[in-house]
């Protein structure tokens, strides 16, 4: 196994959104006025994490103070699981601010470990954290590397011996206590702790230093509790400025899509509708909702299709946070692709939606077929990929006029830019006594002396004429 390991040192900071550029600190603790973590400017006003809220107003008045939020951590540590189902089928949170990912077979499946660390690297640049990241065949190893030895890889539990050594004793997750009294015993590292008698070692100190060393060198498995995605994705993302035009919501639909990839390869789903809701300070919410011709999973169609939905949306007022949710999701299709099966061009059903995303749903329709013999009853719209097949019959054309156009007629014959020639005909077609909208018409294919087809009828009631009702192609 091989065990990757995030560590978000600012997580507290960074959960809590704000476009601030000056000097920042979270504060907490029991009273509520220990420093937690701090920002650039902060740490160059020589605050750092401990101190008193007092002493760092004191080294720096214009430092801005914000409580810190479990709940805001949380929403945020839980985000990078549910994004990293994308990459593992079993990753966890080993601390507040620490995530392991096993990705040992995970390796070959993204082209090696430097490929897969780099497609990490580019996506986490989307979450806005200063992510360390290290490697080990142990989850507590890696984490261990992570938060001290960014960057860090050991790929072999032999090598664990030689890579943990030089640590120093007090990064281990051990009570303060026992780390005091190795260091009254003169024991300062990993090392020099297994370089004494194991059997010793553990009747003066007790068994917890002797388990978190087995722990870290892979002698002893570490229990883990995988995190488990939701049934369904739901996930609202504060704006750290609001928004008041289209392309500055962009790079947050980014984020959202890339959290819900990874939720829908967690669940082994593809999602078929979902809605963007756009909330306001001073303005009810827009719902934008988005239903896919055919299931999707791939963040490149979402996202230009949800950009298609905001560039044709009037905001009332300044977007102040977004909530991306699944509305249809179906299971994720079994089997690889035909080795012959080339795409040339658009996929027609990206196209629809791409379309539909533009022009709006009313505006790209699908044609479902009706129980009806009378052409123009015979069909109706309905949304692209429902109800059943509207294939023309035989001898039918596929385009209907909205309205009959009555024929000039000329020696009893039907004409239009000169004398139409009957080809086929009569289909004659008579019902509609249930509706009162009864027809009685003989039908023919006629063509005109430049050979364009056209489907004409003679009205069979006193009176009637030829008409034209639609064209071949």
């Amino acid at each position: 196994m091989l065990w990757l390991a995030l560590v978000v040192p600012n997580l507290s900071l960074e959960a809590l959104p704000s476009a601030a550029e000056g000097p920042r600190a979270v504060v907490g603790g029991a009273r509520g006025d220990v420093l937690h973590a701090v920002n650039v400017p902060a740490a160059a006003a020589g605050v750092r994490p401990g101190l008193r809220a007092q002493a760092a107003q004191a080294l720096c008045p214009d430092i801005e103070l914000v409580a810190r939020s479990p709940a805001a951590e949380a929403a945020a540590r839980d985000a990078l699981l549910v994004w990293a189902g994308q990459f593992t089928s079993h990753a966890a949170a080993l601390a507040d601010d620490c995530l392991v990912l096993e990705i040992g077979a995970s390796r070959r499946l993204f082209g090696g470990l430097d490929a897969l660390l780099d497609r990490l690297r580019l996506e986490l640049a989307a979450f806005d954290h200063t992510v360390n990241l290290a490697c080990a065949p142990t989850p507590g190893a890696a984490a261990l590397l992570a938060r001290h030895r960014p960057g860090a890889q050991v790929l072999a539990v032999d090598a664990l011996p030689a890579a943990l050594g030089p640590l120093p004793l007090r990064w281990l997750d051990v009570d303060a206590r026992l780390i005091e009294r190795l260091h009254g015993l003169g024991l300062r590292s990993i090392g020099d702790c297994r370089r004494l008698p194991r059997a010793g070692l553990g009747r003066r100190l007790g068994p917890a230093l002797l388990a978190a060393l087995d722990r870290l060198l892979g002698l002893v498995p570490q229990p883990i509790a995988p995190f488990c995605a939701p049934p369904t994705f739901a996930r609202t993302l504060e704006l750290p400025v609001p928004a008041d035009c289209a392309p500055q919501l962009l790079p947050a639909v980014a984020r959202l899509l890339l959290e819900l990839r990874g939720f829908l390869h967690a669940r082994q789903r593809w999602v078929q509708a979902l809605t963007l809701e756009l909330a306001f300070a001073d303005a009810p919410a827009v719902a934008l909702p988005l239903r896919l011709t055919e299931p999707a999973h791939g963040v490149a169609l979402l996202q230009a299709l949800l950009a298609e939905r905001l560039a044709q949306t009037a905001l009332p007022a300044a977007v102040e946070r977004l909530t991306l949710s699944t509305d249809v999701l179906v299971e994720a299709p079994t089997g690889g692709q035909d080795l012959f099966d080339a795409q040339v061009g658009e996929p027609l059903p990206q196209l629809l939606d791409r379309l539909r995303a533009r022009l709006g749903d009313a505006a790209v329709t699908g044609m479902s077929a009706t129980a009806d013999h009378r052409p123009e009853r015979a069909w109706r719209r309905c949304a692209v990929g429902e109800g059943e097949s509207a294939t023309p019959m035989s001898g039918r054309p596929a385009w209907l006029l909205g309205a009959p156009q009555r024929l000039r007629v000329v020696a009893g014959r039907p004409c239009l830019d000169g004398r139409l020639t009957l080809l086929a005909g009569p289909e004659r077609i008579e019902g509609g006594w249930w509706d009162s909208a009864d027809v009685a018409r003989d039908y023919y294919v006629a063509a005109q002396r430049s050979g364009r087809r056209l489907w004409i009828y003679h009205e069979r009631r006193p009176g009637g004429g030829w008409y034209l009702h639609g064209l071949f192609g």
